[in-house]
């Protein structure tokens, strides 16, 4: 299977120019985490079976899955089959039971702020060369995902409003605006980040230190 090179792209724009690739080489499903800290992740998205998201959350499993601690201490890329951490609870014998039986994860970051990325087979383990894609397209999603843009003042206005816990249109009332003056501020910092919600745009300047 050929892969081509992505180039410098928003990481919506990443997300999707990949997301064929990235489902072919993962075909049973894809689990991408992005910055977790202890306020939690400021990107999250599985495409894996439903009934198994809903056992895995409900149960921890978080908490036990030899593969996710691996992600948690390490970085880099390792087959699950590769992971030699115990598991007593079971965890990847009871994924199997929805395909997920051969698989590989990828990690990024440090304990406080954590990428993670996973994708599942049933009939395989995954080649060098697929590892090695996906390595690569998650290095880019991630700094992509960080990169760093300054917020204009109309925009930090707004967001200003929405971290003091105002809607957009409270946050209008208050700037002298109109809401679709509002929101088009925000929709232009989303498109140029490549988000999908106001929160990633507010955290993003709370942590920056560009509003407070």
């Amino acid at each position: 299977m050929a892969f081509r090179e992505v180039k410098a792209l928003s990481a919506a724009d990443l997300f999707e120019e990949s997301l064929e690739a990235i489902s072919a080489i993962g075909s049973e499903g894809y689990f991408v985490m992005v910055n977790h800290s202890r306020k939690g992740p400021e990107f999250i998205q599985s495409s894996y079976p439903q009934e198994w998201q809903t056992e895995y959350d409900e149960n921890s499993y978080h908490l036990k899955d030899p593969a996710f601690l691996w992600s948690l201490a390490k970085n880099g890329s390792r087959r699950w089959s590769e992971i030699k951490l115990p598991d007593p609870s079971g965890v990847m014998k009871k994924a199997r039971r929805f395909g997920l039986i051969y698989g590989a994860i990828f990690s990024k970051g440090f304990l406080t702020k954590k990428s993670v990325f996973s994708v599942a087979r049933d009939d395989r383990e995954l080649t060098d060369d697929e590892i090695s894609f996906l390595a690569g397209w998650f290095e880019r999603y991630v700094t992509a995902c960080n990169r760093k843009q300054a917020f204009s003042i109309k925009e930090l206005d707004v967001l200003q409003c929405l971290a003091n816990d105002m809607t957009v249109d409270e946050a209008a009332d208050n700037l002298n605006i109109s809401a679709s003056a509002a929101k088009a501020r925000l929709k232009t910092a989303r498109d140029r980040y490549g988000v999908k919600t106001n929160s990633w745009l507010v955290a993003s300047a709370l942590r920056s230190n560009q509003i407070d």
